[in-house]
């Protein structure tokens, strides 16, 4: 996947994720199509939480840590919408 693709008819976009990007109730997809919303985020300690979803974007799985580095190595991609 391109580390960035725009929409045509839109101003949406889709890029990784970086630390900058990492807030409460964030989700965000891997390549394969995988979702996660971030539940917890400590910048002190550099480490976050996360839990997967399911199709309809209900919590799948017990929650996950990991740190922020470590995540933002496992590529993953977040959507964004430019102001106009």
């Amino acid at each position: 996947m391109p580390s960035q693709t725009q929409a045509s008819g839109n101003q949406a976009s889709v890029r990784k994720a970086t630390a900058a990007d990492l807030v409460l109730g964030l989700i965000c997809a891997d390549r394969d199509g995988n979702r996660i919303r971030i539940d917890r985020v400590d910048t002190t300690a550099r480490t976050l939480s996360y839990h997967f979803l399911n199709d309809e974007l209900r919590v799948q799985e017990g929650i996950h840590d990991a740190s922020i580095d470590n995540f933002l190595s496992e590529g993953w991609y977040i959507s964004t919408t430019a102001s106009l």
